[in-house]
């Protein structure tokens, strides 16, 4: 056992072979490409994003290459009904609150929004999740221009993006209806104003349009939504209607492609109304890019006996001693090695430090453990002390390990506690 920083080892040159690697890749277009290269002893907290950076400059600077592309299935796993939201995704609800609603249409559409927004996280397994933002239109009319023409009214810009969903959800709920014509056009622009402002460079930028499908301006309209996609900006759809008019058509060409899987039609005020959970079950997992359920994972972890803590990092070196195991690519295999070496913490790799295991010698406790397993929000990281973590023990971002701890009652005495 060693400490982190006294050699350079696989665990401290990861980020650094694969920026080399997939560099090269980009800049040939070839597949499978040797290269050799060096190990660099960089600690952890030097090497955090330098690969991905990279990477997107390459790619600005290359033309597309549709043989690289790649199509990958997500949420593949069976519903549950409990499905929350923890994608790393910065998210603009548009909510139509137009004439053609009339008032107690809009505030059926208002407490659907309002429970939906109850359903994603801002932060999970110790990361940064969902932000959100809400864009509230269908308050359009006509404004005379002083030098004469129109113009029309803006949509309202409800919530800039935000951490704080609970602040969101009431924000929503003091709406009023707003008696105008539907400009959704204008919704599309205010929510790429509330992107362009708060949006993160590393998340999935997305609008999510909640009306009554019914819509004024069509070609503006259309414009507007095309600007988005341009942007690489998701555009999903979730018309209030009974009817399956044509109009709805141009609903599925302004939602992102394939549109099967960016639109979805809620059949009617009445059927909202009566069946609002059943509805925002629905759009989660149908819209979220990483759905999840948390009974579904307990019942998983309870099995497994380990539990994920942080997503997309590790613990710094400070916070205790670590040790390569040997490579697996089984993480159940990986556990069992921490295991029965005596370390309740591992790091498992993935992409493309995939089959990558490190124990960690921390403490864990039955009380550390049992809370974490019960909210995995943001868990605080474990340390080799079982007294009292050093001040400068923190998480490290690291996108290519996820961190576990073990159950102690599934082990035997732990190593740093020898």
């Amino acid at each position: 056992m060693v400490e982190r920083d006294a050699i350079p080892s696989r665990k401290s040159v990861h980020a650094t072979q694969v920026l080399v690697i997939v560099i090269v890749s980009c800049l040939t277009g070839l597949s499978g490409v040797r290269v050799q290269w060096h190990a660099v002893g960089e600690s952890r907290r030097d090497i955090r994003r330098s690969s991905c950076q990279s990477v997107v400059k390459v790619n600005a600077r290359r033309k597309k290459n549709p043989d690289r592309f790649e199509n990958e299935k997500c949420n593949k796993q069976d519903c549950v009904g409990d499905e929350i939201c923890v994608a790393k995704q910065d998210l603009v609800i548009a909510l139509d609150a137009s004439g053609s609603l009339k008032e107690k249409g809009y505030d059926i559409v208002r407490a659907f929004a309002v429970n939906l927004t109850k359903r994603y996280k801002s932060k999970y397994f110790g990361a940064p999740a969902i932000k959100m933002g809400v864009a509230l239109f269908g308050n359009g009319h006509l404004i005379e221009l002083k030098g004469g023409g129109t113009t029309i009214k803006p949509a309202i810009n409800l919530q800039s993006l935000t951490f704080d969903l609970n602040e969101v959800g009431t924000k929503i709920a003091e709406t009023k209806w707003q008696r105008g014509f539907t400009n959704m056009a204008q919704a599309f622009a205010t929510a790429d104003t509330i992107l362009s402002q708060g949006g993160r460079p590393e998340a999935q930028s997305a609008v999510m349009v909640i009306s009554d499908g019914k819509y004024s301006f069509k070609y503006q309209t259309a414009e507007k939504a095309q600007e988005l996609k341009d942007k690489n900006i998701q555009i999903y759809m979730a018309p209030i209607t009974a009817s399956r008019d044509k109009y709805l058509f141009e609903l599925m060409r302004w939602a992102s492609q394939p549109w099967r899987t960016n639109y979805e039609r809620i059949p009617g005020l009445a059927a909202l109304k009566s069946n609002n959970a059943i509805f925002v079950q629905k759009l989660i997992v149908k819209f979220c890019p990483d759905a999840m359920s948390p009974s579904l994972r307990a019942a998983k972890d309870n099995m497994r006996q380990y539990i994920l803590v942080h997503r997309d990092g590790w613990a710094c070196d400070e916070c205790g001693k670590w040790e390569e195991l040997e490579p697996t690519k089984s993480k159940d295999e990986c556990a069992r090695q921490a295991r029965d070496l005596g370390f309740p913490g591992f790091a498992f790799g993935k992409d493309f430090a995939f089959e990558s295991c490190y124990g960690e010698s921390i403490v864990v406790t039955q009380e550390y453990f049992d809370k974490y397993q019960h909210n995995p929000e943001n868990p605080a990281p474990a340390c080799g002390d079982a007294n009292q973590c050093p001040q400068d023990c923190e998480w490290l971002e690291n996108p290519y390990f996820n961190t576990y701890i073990i159950n102690p009652r599934t082990m035997g005495q732990q190593a740093a506690a020898r």
